[in-house]
């Protein structure tokens, strides 16, 4: 596997996307996503925290996408111990929810009122 965009995109299609398929999961993964950087926020506004925001942050960040796994949509393959996979290096899972995040927040609604524009008009 290589570090480029290609690389990514296919990982995004092929591994990250056939494993988010339930709606709560998903929720629970964007939920994840957007509290950690309200967390890194957070912390900029009070830098005093620094140690304590770094130690929490993989928990706020990722907590809420492996109970999604846990308790929606589990995958015998992979199991529960997700932050121990080995298959694919860690950062494109984090690269992964943030598009997913991106995806399902601003590009989706921002496309689909384009389209209802263009009916319109």
């Amino acid at each position: 596997m290589t570090d480029s965009p290609k690389a990514f995109s296919t990982f995004y299609r092929d591994v990250f996307l056939p494993e988010h398929q339930q709606p709560l999961n998903v929720a629970l993964h964007i939920f994840g996503t957007l509290a950690g950087l309200a967390w890194i926020a957070a912390t900029l506004a009070a830098p005093g925290f620094w140690k304590l925001a770094v130690l929490l942050f993989p928990v706020i960040h990722g907590a809420p996408g492996l109970i999604g796994h846990r308790l929606v949509e589990r995958s015998e393959a992979v199991g529960d111990a997700r932050w121990a996979r080995r298959d694919y290096p860690a950062w494109l899972f984090i690269l992964a929810n943030h598009r997913l995040t991106a995806e399902r927040l601003v590009i989706a609604p921002v496309a689909a009122l384009a389209r209802g524009l263009r009916i319109a008009g």
